[in-house]
């Protein structure tokens, strides 16, 4: 099978499913446009009945429409579309017809929440300086005064007071603030709920429709830990911080019985090397129970791919309310789980080899959306107890599904004993032995699984074996597992990758691979590895590191969330104590590099910026080896997965061009 960097062109994802009354399922499906370099949202349908699926086909005709929400009362959709220019709220009927605008805010939305009674919203809006601005008004509406003049030509300085103010994907944070503005449903009246400097996120209304919970920043933590964020309520106007848990709080849900939030949670001293965990709170007590302790997994999906459908994965209370499912990320695959609502049970539902991405409550049970290794978005209904009750339908592929590659899974035993999960892709056709890459995940917590990787099998198409696995340091194997390289970088996580090497060339494929014929290549934490990889061994014939960590002392500095990595390192900041710092730091260790090395990075990314690639590059053609760096404009820290399509097509056939040139017979 020939797999071409442009076919990323044709992939389609879903995501996103929800569910009508009756039964209809309404999705987004994502496509890149090749002409306008874009990546394109539309609201799909379907429905499962007489046991077969109507055809897909779509239910809204924008080019940017996402994050469809059925009204309480089953009638309407409400769903984030682009089309006015910007992201607002749109509606149109369930029984069809013109999809209508709600709102016209300046600095769009993000995110929103259906009222109960069906007839208004509450919207995620960016408001500057908190102001409500209709984003219809233009220069020729100002008047000449300087005063309107100045506000309108310098609303894009940045005056930094903060230390969070920036953030990878969004860069400076500025003066915009995620607002929580209610809206009627003519898009008249809106009503700011959340005053003041804080974003708010996440709105979700009580049953009786009295009171909104939301998430936000306690000042306290604004500076200190901006991943902190707690459950505040505004009822009859007046605002009140539920709880006080210190906690990064995502996926606020509210019971049915009004009585419990349920909501997920990291703890910020963990760096995130600790679970993502389930909670329950009990707004008459105050009681926070978490419901996932006892598993040693992280609640959620927490594996990496490159080609993904836009998730929807919150809690869903099941119809007798006396079980909470979430989706939980364990050994390479995620699959949904029930939680008890006392915290006394765990059950697994499905168990399948895949990762299940969005789920939304549906008639029979539930609509869920997955990814396998052979296909990126397959959709499905499941009934309560986690049983198929529809065929799985699978989205179109540019090739035949049976010569893509199934990955063969294979076990990894470090130079300690520790046992790590790894797998490799062969190329169907082996006339002749082949080189292999040794493909490194970034976080480092994170997970590679059961989930389809484009970029994996346009490099197995390529004739290149592609060996990966879950290193110390992954999640979805425990926390001591995930924790055992906090701080700690290249030593016990570089020993399982090497052995992923090892191991997998004692495989029952190892008469197929050509010895002494490897490359490495990864990003983020995996670019990390791959240079301190290459710095300590000579055995790779090329590398490929991208947005990589390269100077951890100096990334304490530039890196949008640097300063919290410090507890990492000691007590002591990273100029006062630099040595922890740099002795982490691949760069220390670049006279020690004869790899040819390509480096990739992006010019936004604020996570590992610029400089970091930039000092790797300069150190290696000092020293006067072969180093070659791309350079990505506009593009953020994410780019190999929501970059500009052009941008991740040409990364791909780079990648290609560098591996070919080393790898191959003639290089």
């Amino acid at each position: 099978m020939d797999v071409k960097a442009e076919d990323l062109f044709k992939i389609t994802l879903w995501g996103q499913a929800v569910s009508t009354p009756e039964g209809r399922v309404l999705f987004v499906e994502s496509t890149l446009n090749r002409k306008t370099n874009k990546t394109e949202h539309r609201i799909m349908q379907a429905e499962w009945k007489n046991d077969t699926w109507t055809p897909v086909q779509p239910f809204t005709q924008g080019e940017d429409d996402r994050l469809p929400q059925v009204s309480p009362n089953g009638k309407s959709l409400a769903f984030i579309s682009g089309r006015s220019g910007s992201l607002q709220l749109w509606m149109m009927p369930l029984a069809g017809g013109e999809a209508r605008p709600i709102t016209h805010l300046k600095g769009g939305i993000k995110d929103f929440v259906w009222h109960p009674n069906s007839k208004q919203f509450v919207v995620v809006a960016k408001l500057f300086r908190g102001l409500i601005e209709d984003e219809r008004s233009n220069n020729a509406n100002m008047t000449s005064s300087d005063g309107n003049l100045a506000y309108h030509f310098t609303r894009d300085v940045k005056v930094i007071t903060r230390q969070y103010y920036k953030y990878d994907g969004e860069g400076y944070l500025s003066d915009s603030i995620d607002t929580l503005v209610q809206v009627d449903m003519a898009g008249e009246d809106y009503q700011v709920m959340t005053p003041g400097l804080q974003d708010s996120g996440n709105p979700v209304f009580s049953p009786d429709a009295r009171t909104l919970f939301y998430l936000q920043r306690p000042r306290k933590h604004a500076d200190s830990n901006p991943q902190i964020r707690e459950i505040f309520s505004c009822h009859d106007k007046e605002i009140q911080q539920i709880t006080e848990l210190g906690l990064a709080i995502t996926r606020l849900v509210v019971h049915p019985d009004g009585k419990h939030l349920l909501f997920t949670a990291s703890d910020p001293a963990d760096s995130g090397y600790g679970n993502e965990t389930l909670w329950r709170y009990d707004l008459e007590t105050g009681e926070a129970v978490c419901l996932s302790a006892s598993l040693d997994r992280p609640v959620g999906d927490h594996s990496v791919g490159d080609v993904a459908g836009v998730a929807l994965d919150k809690p869903l209370i099941s119809a007798d309310g006396r079980w909470v499912i979430m989706s939980v990320t364990d050994r390479g695959r995620v699959n949904l789980w029930r939680f008890s609502l006392n915290g006394e049970q765990q059950i697994i539902l499905t168990r399948n080899d895949w990762t299940v991405y969005s789920y939304a409550p549906h008639p029979e049970g539930f609509v869920i959306l997955v990814s396998d290794p052979l296909c990126p978005s397959t959709l499905l209904v499941i009934n309560p107890e986690g049983n198929a009750l529809s065929r799985p339908v699978e989205v179109a592929l540019p090739w035949p599904k049976k010569e893509l590659v199934q990955p063969k899974a294979y076990e990894v035993c470090s130079d300690d004993g520790t046992k790590i999960e790894a797998w490799i892709l062969m190329p169907s056709r082996l006339e002749k032995q082949v080189p292999a890459i040794l493909q490194i995940h970034g976080g480092p917590m994170a997970m590679y699984g059961y989930r389809f990787m484009f970029e994996m099998q346009f490099l197995c198409s390529r004739g290149y074996a592609v060996l990966y696995g879950n290193p110390r340091g992954s999640q979805g194997y425990g926390q001591n597992f995930c924790r055992a390289i906090r701080g700690k970088w290249g030593d016990k996580d570089y020993a399982d990758v090497m052995a992923i090497v090892d191991d997998g060339y004692k495989g029952p494929w190892a008469k197929n691979l050509e010895p002494d014929n490897v490359a490495v290549m990864g990003g983020s934490y995996g670019g990390f590895m791959v240079n301190w990889a290459i710095s300590h061994t000579n055995r790779f014939r090329c590398a490929v590191t991208m947005r990589s960590v390269v100077n951890r002392f100096s990334a304490m500095g530039t890196s949008d969330l640097g300063w919290l990595r410090v507890p990492q390192y000691g007590n002591k900041p990273w100029w006062d104590e630099p040595e922890p710092y740099w002795q982490q730091s691949p760069l220390r260790y670049a006279s020690s590099i004869h790899t040819p090395v390509l480096i990739e990075h992006q010019m936004n990314d604020y996570r590992l910026p610029l400089e970091q690639g930039e000092q790797l590059y300069h150190a290696l053609k000092y020293l006067g080896r072969e180093v070659k760096m791309i350079v990505y404009p506009h593009e953020s820290h994410g780019m190999v997965r929501s970059g500009a399509p052009w941008h991740r097509v040409y990364r791909l056939e780079q990648i290609a061009v560098w591996l070919d040139e080393h790898m191959t017979e003639d290089s």
